[in-house]
């Protein structure tokens, strides 16, 4: 694939996650703030899901194993948040969130994987975006 259609892809992928993490963040104000912790903690262990559960054929490599660490740490990281304080959850998703970002740069696209190529830049959007407004209001 040349490579300005490789980077076409990415930002339109990337600008699209941004898009629509704007959409998330503004649904999930309409929550309680605890709710809203709940909701985002859980987004985050199901974000971090995502990848192995979307392999063709699962079997235990590299890569698969990365991805199974990602939802263990992920997961325990979402379930602490869920039991803090407000502040101390958001700041702690906020890490979270924009540390899947930088899982989602680095895993990229692999033939094993039935989620398309465009994936993993649109999660990195999202993934950034989120954590920006957990920043903020942690």
């Amino acid at each position: 694939m040349p490579r300005a259609e490789v980077i076409a892809r990415s930002t339109g992928g990337a600008v699209a996650g941004a898009g629509l993490a704007e959409v998330a963040v503004r649904a999930a104000r309409q929550l309680p703030a605890e709710q809203q912790v709940v909701l985002y903690a859980g987004g985050l262990a199901i974000a971090a899901a995502i990848y192995p559960a979307a392999r063709r054929r699962w079997r235990l490599d590299r890569s698969s194993a990365g991805e199974l660490l990602g939802v263990v740490g992920y997961g325990t990281a979402s379930a602490v948040a869920a039991r803090r304080p407000r502040p101390w959850a958001n700041r702690l998703l906020a890490a979270g969130w924009a540390s899947h970002a930088l899982f989602d740069a680095v895993h990229g696209h692999d033939e094993s994987s039935r989620l398309p190529r465009w994936y993993p830049a649109l999660c990195a959007g999202y993934d950034l975006v989120l954590s920006g407004h957990l920043a903020r209001t942690g």
